[in-house]
């Protein structure tokens, strides 16, 4: 199976908006045509729960602190705490207000004013006023180490009842996207001053949490959690009573499930689910998948021979068929754009000449030869030196496997060339990446967080760090030229210029283009499977501006809010 898992400031378990009335819109707005409700013969009620499976757990714990330095948190604490913005990734990650109704920036855009909603409640009945805010966004501050969004700001200071000030030590525009639940995993999500302010955060599991969110726990098992829907949520109430998350286990328990119409919804990519899901019962059972901006790509270890040389990189990836990898597992995805952006999401700010890499096997030869390379008995060799190349990737990720096999062979018969594949449980899939100890590793690039992000995740050369150090998930493929620096400056300083955030933009695409510092492969998209037999209305793909997907805070909300109930 494969994931997103966000780029910036990560943990392991991935232009600014105007008035409160955009949020609305997206609340409003058309779910699609994704089934019909029905009326069965026997006239029971509308069903009352919905049943969810977030990831391939097998038990749950009951930690709701989500500040928590544990890595072994309850899921889908969205649900119960809320961010003060959204990021709407079908906008090119636009922010869109949700706790905040409005903000305003001043002083070089260092400081910012937060106008705050009104009619917000904890699950308790408290008011949320900006003491609590102010709260939430002193946390970081406060224990550093607790800070798992990397947010920069300086100082967050209540000002009166409904508005928060927060100051940043240069522009923050920028580094406001760390505040909204998008493709980034940890937001500052709001919680209550009068519960949290005399607890030891480093320690406190949170077992019955309390928020301004949509649901409150209901009940707790580690292996089911159950939330009650608020009737009093600020965003209006949701169809169903129940929300139920189902430790439902690995990929075949969770497909068994899924087909018996025991789970209405789950996060899973399902290689062939056209044919081993959706044929099987077309009229209730529904696989798709929602670009999250980001891809995934083949990472060159840029530190090391042979891939210090980009005549090889360029080689390894023309000789390439990404369309036909795709076949080997179908999940949904696209071959990738060349350049490093997802068309979905970046359509405005792509160079022209950027498009899908076709594979060039000729061309791949002509390059290592320009190169002074030979494929000598399946190794490449340079000087009398020969080298043994393999790939990373992911175990557990049945996609990923085939893709791996499918490059292995592509690479053999295109160029002669042998590559050795090697799988790594998901566990132990990161650390060897952030220390440099690879040659060639899938893994994921890009995202909805903005250009900027997109490209300074692997291409500042700021974030290098020699091999053998822990790059912190920030260019694991250990870019120094400094040709890049001017580029994402301007990216960074002229957040909400179009005209200039092309110009930067489109340059440092054609560095991807032409330097392959990463080959994007595949589109990165979040997976989702929804069983229609008791719930109707779910997101169809370019239709609606928001993503069914349990990591989607706010978009996980919509996507509740406009299912409709079989009845039955």
């Amino acid at each position: 199976m494969s994931r997103f898992v966000p780029l910036i400031f990560r943990r392991r378990i991935t232009t600014i908006g105007g008035a409160f009335a955009l949020a609305i819109a997206v609340a409003a707005c058309s779910p699609g045509t994704t089934g019909t409700p029905t009326v069965a013969a026997n006239g029971d009620g509308p069903a009352e729960a919905i049943n969810l499976r977030v990831s391939s757990a097998t038990t749950y714990t009951r930690n709701f602190n989500i500040y928590s330095p544990s890595t072994d948190l309850a899921p889908t604490a969205g649900l119960v705490y809320e961010p003060l913005v959204r990021r709407n990734v079908f906008k090119g990650g636009a922010l869109e207000p949700w706790l905040a109704e409005s903000w305003e920036w001043s002083d070089g855009d260092k400081v910012l004013t937060l106008k705050l909603r009104k009619d917000v409640k904890f699950a308790d009945g408290t008011p949320m006023t900006s003491k609590d805010v102010a709260f939430t966004l002193n946390i970081p501050l406060k224990y550093p180490e607790l800070n798992t969004g990397g947010q920069t700001y300086v100082s967050a200071e209540a000002i009166d009842e409904s508005t928060v000030v927060v100051k940043w030590s240069k522009s923050g525009r920028l580094d406001f996207y760390r505040f909204a639940a998008g493709a980034s995993t940890n937001p500052p999500r709001i919680v209550p001053e009068h519960i949290w302010k005399d607890k030891d955060l480093k320690t406190w599991v949170n077992p019955d949490p309390v928020g301004t969110g949509v649901a409150a726990l209901d009940q707790f098992t580690p292996q089911q959690i159950s939330y009650k829907a608020r009737a009093d949520y600020w965003n209006g109430a949701l169809p169903m009573k129940l929300i139920k998350i189902v430790a439902a286990g690995g990929d075949d328990q969770t497909k068994a499930r899924l087909l018996k119409g025991n789970l209405d919804f789950a996060t899973m990519s399902w290689p062939n689910a056209q044919a081993e899901y959706v044929a099987r019962n077309p009229k209730t059972n529904l696989y798709s998948t929602y670009a999250t901006g980001g891809e995934e790509s083949l990472l060159f270890n840029l530190a090391k021979a042979p891939f210090d040389d980009v005549n090889v990189r360029r080689a390894l990836a023309m000789s390439l068929d990404r369309e036909s990898l795709l076949k080997l597992a179908p999940t949904g995805q696209n071959p990738a754009n060349a350049c490093g952006l997802e068309p979905e999401v970046y359509k405005d700010y792509m160079a022209p000449e950027c498009k899908v890499q076709t594979s060039d096997p000729e061309n791949a030869k002509k390059a290592l030869a320009d190169g002074g390379w030979k494929i000598e008995g399946g190794k490449l060799t340079k000087d009398g030196k020969a080298y043994d190349l393999s790939l990373k990737v992911v175990q557990e990720y049945t996609n990923w496997m085939a893709y791996g096999k499918g490059m292995q062979d592509q690479w053999k018969t295109n160029l002669g060339l042998d590559v050795k594949v090697v799988a790594v449980p998901e566990e132990n899939y990161d650390p060897p990446l952030n220390e440099g100890d690879f040659d060639m590793a899938l893994y994921w690039t890009g995202g909805s967080n903005g250009m900027y992000s997109v490209f300074s995740d692997q291409l500042d050369p700021a974030t290098y760090k020699p091999i053998g150090e822990d790059s912190s998930y920030l260019n694991q493929g250990r870019w120094k030229d400094k040709s890049t620096v001017p580029l994402l400056d301007q990216l960074r300083a002229t957040v909400g210029d179009d005209a200039k955030q092309k110009d930067a933009g489109r340059r440092l695409q054609r560095i991807v283009l032409d330097q392959v510092p990463y080959s994007p492969m595949f589109s990165s998209v979040w997976f989702v499977d929804m069983n229609m037999t008791r719930w109707t209305g779910w997101p169809v793909p370019g239709q609606t501006q928001f993503a069914p997907h349990s990591s989607l805070g706010p978009d996980l909300v919509l996507t509740l809010k406009n299912l409709k109930p079989v009845i039955r």
